[in-house]
């Protein structure tokens, strides 16, 4: 997989040089691959508690904490979603007559106050949105569109909101979502019966058929405890979590209650607090909530 940015390479010859005149330092790595050194974000991540026990069944239940919505009335749609703990990032869709969509990414405060609108951009139907630290970009999955692509992904600055790259890979996916504590990228292929794990320039690293869920693919996240999709409501199945390791083996199906016309689109995971986002169908805006799990008796 090719990379994006000079940066890495830029840093890795710094290092040799810096290791050559040092004499005594520790050596330098001459690897091909360059590896960012750990920051403080990816030591909690690695270190953070289990959310989960696997002896214990959950049930989750949602408190609305506010709604919000775009600046442009014809960008009501909300899909993918993260939260940093500051600010939230979450994508407006626009659906097009002709089957096309345009996207809007929203920057939100912690009270769901708009601080930030991007200008329509071209990501398709921006399913999924995580953060890349090592590249400081947002990886928005396209998931779909008239054209397909099933299978790509852009990376976008969360400062300028500019498209600093598209591309497809391998395996189609309608999420994928970035584990800065292993280095990994997990994503969905379609109804979310095949599951995939990449490396950290995303070569395909596990490739797996699971059970079949009955509930709609929505988004993804990812960190050192597993890999949490939220899938909504459809066909009698309710709205739920469900968690793999891994080795994509499933620890958990969690039902997910939500009030009201609700349609769960991204989960996100700050300081052991999970947080959806989801569109509000009754009122056309976006709302974003805290989970809460409890154990089944």
């Amino acid at each position: 997989m090719k990379r994006r940015f000079w940066l890495p390479l830029l840093s890795t010859l710094l290092a040799l040089s810096l290791a050559a005149c040092g004499g005594a330092g520790e050596p330098a790595e001459t690897t091909a691959d360059h590896t960012e050194p750990e920051t403080e974000e990816e030591t909690s991540v690695a270190t953070e508690k289990p959310l989960l026990r696997s002896d214990v069944t959950y049930t989750a239940s949602a408190e609305k904490l506010f709604t919000f919505r775009s600046s442009d009335p014809e960008y009501y749609t909300v899909q993918g979603g993260y939260f940093n703990g500051e600010y939230f990032y979450v994508a407006e869709v626009l659906h097009g007559a002709d089957g096309h969509e345009k996207v809007r990414i929203l920057e939100l405060d912690i009270d769901g106050e708009l601080l930030r609108e991007s200008d329509p951009l071209l990501l398709d139907h921006a399913n999924n949105i995580s953060y890349v630290p090592k590249w400081d970009a947002l990886l928005v999955t396209h998931c779909q569109a008239p054209e397909g692509h099933n299978a790509r992904y852009s990376l976008v600055d969360p400062e300028t909101f500019e498209i600093l790259e598209t591309d497809d890979l391998e395996y189609p996916f309608f999420a994928m979502a970035y584990c800065p504590s292993n280095d990994r990228f997990a994503s969905g292929e379609w109804s979310g019966q095949t599951l995939d794990v990449w490396d950290g320039d995303m070569n395909p690293l596990l490739h797996r058929d699971v059970e079949y869920p009955g509930s709609l693919s929505q988004g993804v996240f990812a960190n050192a405890e597993g890999i949490w999709f939220v899938r909504s409501s459809q066909n009698g199945y309710p709205a739920e979590i469900r968690v793999y390791d891994w080795d994509l083996n499933l620890l958990h199906e969690i039902p997910l209650k939500l009030s009201g016309n609700i349609e769960p689109e991204s989960i996100n995971i700050v300081d052991g607090e999970i947080y959806v986002i989801g569109t509000d169908w009754s009122k056309h805006v976006g709302t974003a909530f805290l989970v809460e799990l409890t154990p089944e008796d």
